[in-house]
């Protein structure tokens, strides 16, 4: 998956000028805008610098509400990592609402959280801002129910995904507040398949040392 990864950043290419055309914007517009040119152009809608910004007008203001999607395994500092933005309006947690019906640990109304969680996300979106959506999103298929929602409320779509060898994950596990068992983290490791660049306006990847060590 990696070098398959490397081999799609080396074949993309996109009309010159694209990103000083940007130049200027607020930093979310500019990130904003340019994904869109860039899918445009992938589509053969726009073949210019000059007809990508004429395309994508109307996210210029910055006037969108911003999801940050969290993407990782447990224990990989998702959470930390989220704690330390700023400006969120909303987080929604899945192990959050699963405490407030009872146990965070509880799996057996996976299905109503979710769609509790959905719901409250569509609302915070709808009312605009910036909103932290808290869960392993290990799959396309997971990740694909939030995109669904960020969609519809026209939002700016942020992957922030933690990165942390299987070593690493076991030793923090160790010392969390609520390990979860070691067959549980092994499946989902066995489950994890990080998101391409392109599948979100842009993506963070968070290391081990909890900040973003590098963008897409």
């Amino acid at each position: 998956q990696v070098e398959w990864s490397a081999l799609y950043a080396r074949e993309v290419v996109e009309p010159a000028g694209l990103r000083e055309a940007f130049d200027g914007l607020a930093p979310d517009a500019a990130d904003r805008c340019l994904a869109q040119a860039r899918e445009a152009y992938a589509l053969g809608r726009v073949a210019t610098a000059e007809e990508a910004v004429a395309a994508t007008w109307r996210w210029r203001d910055g006037d969108f509400p911003r999801l940050v999607h969290l993407v990782g395994p447990s224990g990989s500092g998702k959470s930390t990592f989220a704690r330390g933005l700023p400006c969120v309006g909303t987080y929604l947690s899945l192990d959050g609402l699963r405490l407030a019906r009872g146990s965070r640990a509880d799996q057996r109304a996976n299905g109503d959280v979710l769609r509790e969680g959905l719901d409250r996300l569509d609302a915070a979106l709808a009312a605009g801002g910036t909103v932290v959506w808290d869960a392993t999103s290990l799959n396309a298929h997971q990740r694909s129910l939030v995109h669904a929602v960020a969609r519809r409320r026209d939002a700016l779509l942020t992957h922030a995904v933690a990165l942390v060898d299987g070593a690493e994950l076991v030793r923090r596990n160790g010392r969390r507040d609520h390990p979860v068992p070691p067959g549980v983290l092994d499946a989902q490791l066995r489950r994890f398949v990080p998101p391409y660049p392109g599948q979100a306006h842009r993506t963070w990847y968070i290391g081990a040392s909890g900040t973003v060590e590098d963008r897409a």
